[in-house]
């Protein structure tokens, strides 16, 4: 029987243990729920435990939670027999990883490894770009990779960043790809889909024969990780609404309906439990915190540090 999540956060003393437990507790529960309303339910408990009694773990979360920038580079960068290739599903979360792994069984797909990571902090797609020494997602597209690119820029390393539907991806004939698709990041940001809109699609994408076509090609004498960098909160369900009118004022000044901001300075704790937190020169809001806004939040978003934003799957699976 696994731990309860108060256990974990309340009474764990290393942040390094805590943050392991909390990931390997939310691959489980991930893994046994394959409805994304409620894996959110069973995240609000520990978000809020996290951001309104245990904020410190917050703190501690860039040098003590697993991290995926790290683990890509340990993994791409070891010693293999075979080719390395890694997918990065902009912004795939939590909620899809039953799909994923239900997909990989029902073709016979062979999966190394199935694991929990976590986004950089703000969670957005430039700090994790930066994470992996790149000063944004589009310096890999066309093979661009600068010399700064922690996953290595030789002539056997092979960078594009993506949109076309998944069928239609190329994989060149290079023992190393690392390739970043944008398809899930673009439903929530460029068309705007609302949640169940998102679940519905990523649900026929993710199962069908088009995605795992692609998935066979990048396999193709490498071996493979599935991985994300952010995933995504739904606003609509966050479990906290802010009523301070002193903290709903600072909030609407600092960063409207988003979940961060650019940061001139420091964070001032004026309220308490604290709303937010500095991470790579930014004001980040912390936990399902929202509060009333002219135009409303956007019903999908990140940038903050919640569980589902922070969370994302890592999915190894062996070459063919």
């Amino acid at each position: 029987m696994s731990a309860p999540w108060s256990s974990i956060i309340l009474d764990t003393p290393d942040p390094v243990e805590a943050w392991t437990a909390l990931f390997a507790r939310l691959k489980e529960t991930a893994q046994s729920t394959t409805s994304p309303v409620a894996l959110h339910d069973a995240t609000v408990a520990p978000d809020r435990l996290l951001s309104e009694a245990a904020w410190e773990l917050w703190h501690r979360y860039a040098d003590s939670a697993p991290r995926t920038s790290v683990r890509l580079k340990e993994w791409f960068n070891a010693p293999s027999s075979s080719g390395r290739a890694v997918l990065i599903l902009d912004a795939l979360s939590l909620r899809e990883l039953p799909l994923l792994l239900g997909a990989a069984h029902a073709r016979g797909i062979v999966l190394k490894n199935i694991a929990v990571t976590g986004a950089e902090a703000p969670t957005t797609t430039d700090q994790f770009a930066k994470a992996l020494g790149l000063p944004t997602r589009s310096a890999l597209q066309y093979d661009g990779k600068p010399g700064t690119f922690a996953l290595g820029n030789g002539p056997n390393v092979y960078t594009d960043v993506v949109n076309l539907p998944f069928e239609d991806c190329s994989v060149p004939p290079k023992p190393r790809v690392v390739l970043w698709h944008t398809w899930l990041d673009d439903l929530i940001h460029l068309q705007k889909r609302l949640p169940d809109q998102i679940a519905t699609l990523a649900s026929t994408v993710l199962q069908g024969d088009g995605f795992w076509s692609f998935i066979n090609k990048l396999r193709q004498g490498r071996e493979l990780v599935i991985t994300a960098d952010h995933g995504y909160a739904v606003s609509k369900r966050f479990s906290t609404e802010e009523t301070d009118t002193e903290a709903i004022e600072v909030l609407r000044q600092i960063f409207g309906a988003s979940r961060c901001a650019p940061a001139s300075t420091a964070w001032e704790n004026r309220f308490m439990p604290p709303v937010a937190l500095d991470a790579n020169g930014q004001h980040v809001v912390m936990g399902q915190r929202k509060w009333k806004v002219q135009g409303g939040f956007p019903h999908v978003c990140h940038g903050g540090i919640s569980l589902l934003e922070v969370a994302v799957p890592w999915v190894e699976i062996a070459a063919c």
